[in-house]
């Protein structure tokens, strides 16, 4: 937000509380806006997550009436001659087995809609540009996710956080962080982790549950094994710095996913990065930085575990490389690419 109002937008609306599908109002209350940001759509659109049969089964009556709620919304505005961005945080359903995907017919009426898409990669735009049928690929644009640097503290040291966490000083330390889905892999990075015959390792896995049952079945995965650490709980901002300055090496073992802050965030604290070798993850990390496994491979994300611990002497410096990738991803720049994103809404239409 700052970013944009060190470039004289003036901004009305803030987050939005997602307390109900309707948001025409709030918006034409405050007087018509020359442009109408979204950052997340989902919300408007996919029914209840995860739920028994019974309300599935409601979703696909709940579901079609949101979307035509939603569309006829952005319609109206449209009419206002205000123009409608979208940015693309997520796009794959990570959450419902992809019962939720927004497709056909659905993706092209959204993508007739928005004046403009801004996507954090170019794969992403791709994705978008194909489920959308746009033929003019100006429509969607391409910038990076900014970095967390200086956003979080950062001034406790290695050793210090580790003491908090009661965690030795010469052990590795992985770290899973995040809201925990199950398409995130993190069942997956734990049954690999152990695996791992160096026992001079730590698995460190912090963040809000997403799924019900999810905590237990991690709790039963880990009960045999002391050197892995679970914090089935949101963690405060003031506290981030202890878990990513305890860590060697940050997981992301993403099976579905469009972005990932958690990447962004791992770098702006120079850690190095075990993820997929696939989509978003290709643009922001390299071997560098990271260690990129194929998806499709069941030993390569335990392979590049392994590796991380065979090469413990360089992770540092891997770190230190991912921080200065991330500072090229500074709030002023992105603030501006953003204001010429809307300025290329209001001079024309696609």
């Amino acid at each position: 937000m700052n970013c944009l109002k060190s470039q004289n937008i003036q901004l009305e609306g803030g987050e939005y509380n997602y307390g109900s599908i309707f948001f025409l109002p709030k918006i034409l209350r405050q007087g018509k806006p020359d442009i109408f940001h979204i950052h997340d759509i989902h919300f408007f659109l996919q029914g209840k997550k995860n739920q028994r049969k019974l309300i599935h089964e409601r979703d696909i009556l709940r579901r079609p009436l949101k979307f035509l709620i939603f569309t006829i919304q952005l319609l109206i505005l449209k009419l206002f001659n205000v123009k409608v961005i979208w940015t693309v945080h997520e796009w794959n359903d990570k959450y419902d087995n992809g019962r939720q995907e927004i497709s056909g017919i659905w993706a092209i009426i959204l993508g007739r809609l928005f004046d403009r898409i801004i996507t954090h990669s170019y794969f992403t735009k791709q994705q978008i540009t194909t489920a959308m049928s746009l033929s003019r690929q100006k429509k969607v644009c391409v910038i990076y996710h900014g970095n967390y640097i200086g956003a979080y503290e950062n001034t406790i040291s290695n050793s210090k956080a580790r003491d908090l966490l009661g965690i030795e000083h010469d052990k590795l330390v992985f770290l899973l962080f995040g809201n925990i889905y199950r398409n995130k892999g993190f069942l997956e990075a734990i049954d690999n982790f152990q695996k791992i015959s160096n026992h001079n390792t730590c698995l460190l896995i912090a963040g809000r549950l997403g799924e019900l049952e999810i905590g237990e079945i991690i709790h039963q995965k880990i009960k045999a094994s002391p050197n892995i650490i679970f914090t089935p709980a949101k963690i405060a901002d003031k506290d981030i710095q202890v878990y990513m300055n305890t860590c060697d090496c940050v997981i992301l073992p993403y099976k579905v996913f469009t972005t990932s802050g958690v990447a962004i965030l791992a770098m702006s604290f120079a850690k190095a990065c075990i993820a997929p070798n696939l989509g978003f993850f290709t643009e922001v990390l390299d071997d560098s930085g990271g260690f990129l496994f194929d998806p499709k491979s069941k030993e390569a994300l335990l392979d590049a575990m392994k590796k991380a611990v065979d090469q413990k002497n360089i992770l540092i410096q891997m770190g230190k490389y991912n921080l200065n990738k991330a500072k090229k991803w500074d709030w002023d720049l992105i603030g501006k690419q953003t204001v010429n994103v809307y300025q290329q809404s209001l001079m024309r239409k696609f």
